[in-house]
């Protein structure tokens, strides 16, 4: 456990001025309280010095040779129960930048940080909108994948995972797309040997038992949100959704916040979560409704 870096004064500042910070510390008071960072590599979240924080990732040693990462204090994949990793179950909040495309078992993992979050406890998170970089050309992920993952516990990244990953990335950036590069146009990231290389990695790595890091998932913000629907209604994901910002102009990813919420009857939980997840998509079909009004597409 470790505090933070900044001044309060300085997060507070900065919350106001960085869009990504502000999404990212959405619903969490900067003042106290005790959180965790997932995945924070070299680059962890500049937060209060007032708050304590825990780093965890899919291996203590994840970060291994990056130049300034920070130690990581708890190993989990993802997969069982993080509550008997930490020994405890009172954290206020849970941060994850560009972290959870490469969990295995995504409900797992929610399942998980759900436990250890306190009543009305907050997750934050950000995901790759995959029709803005390499995976343009994937498909988006669908519930019975996430299902799979979950029935099997993966605790790394399956054949499938892995050969998809591997096999339809593209060599296109953002910023790229944005200029008007159509993605269908752009080569593959491994080239010509895409599809023997995808092959030998998912089969080395399944016989080996090696973790190979990749995207296991693939997303848009409304098809996250018809997953996420569809794994409510199964009672396979336990948050109820504040906010889901869409990519800005130039940029790649998208922000969610969730909540542990305090109402514990399964029935009226549900109807909370639907609630809020039709919300949050009515606002999103709106928006495009009136950019295509607005530039006549």
């Amino acid at each position: 456990m470790r505090r933070g870096t900044r001044s309060l004064e300085q997060a507070l500042i900065w919350r106001t001025r960085n869009k990504k910070y502000e999404r990212l510390t959405h619903d969490i008071d900067l003042a106290n309280g005790r959180g965790l960072e997932f995945g924070p590599a070299n680059n962890p979240i500049e937060l209060p010095t007032d708050l304590s924080i825990t780093y965890i990732d899919y291996d203590k040693r994840a970060s291994a040779g990056l130049t300034g990462a920070v130690p990581i204090d708890y190993a989990w994949a993802g997969s069982g129960s993080l509550a008997v990793v930490l020994g405890r179950r009172d954290y206020d909040f849970a941060i994850a930048v560009q972290v959870a495309q490469y969990v295995p078992n995504l409900l797992g993992w929610f399942r998980g940080i759900h436990g250890v979050l306190r009543p009305r406890g907050v997750l934050n998170l950000s995901l790759p909108d995959r029709r803005l970089m390499f995976d343009a050309a994937r498909f988006d992920s669908t519930i019975a994948e996430l299902v799979e993952a979950d029935v099997h516990g993966y605790d790394r990244p399956s054949v499938r995972q892995i050969f998809t990953h591997t096999y339809q990335a593209l060599a296109i950036e953002p910023v790229q797309i944005w200029n008007g590069r159509n993605p269908n146009e752009a080569p593959l990231y491994c080239g010509e040997d895409a599809l023997a290389l995808a092959y030998d990695n998912a089969i080395n790595d399944h016989r080996t038992g090696a973790y190979r890091s990749c995207h296991c998932w693939a997303f848009t913000p409304l098809s996250f949100l018809d997953v996420i629907e569809a794994a409510t209604r199964l009672k396979l994901f336990p948050f109820v959704l504040n906010d889901l910002t869409l990519p800005t102009v130039g940029g790649f990813e998208f922000y969610v916040s969730m909540r542990r919420d305090e109402v514990e009857d399964p029935r009226a939980l549900i109807d909370k979560q639907i609630s809020a997840l039709h919300y949050i998509k009515n606002n999103i079909l709106r928006v495009q409704r009136e950019a295509r009004l607005l530039f006549g597409t």
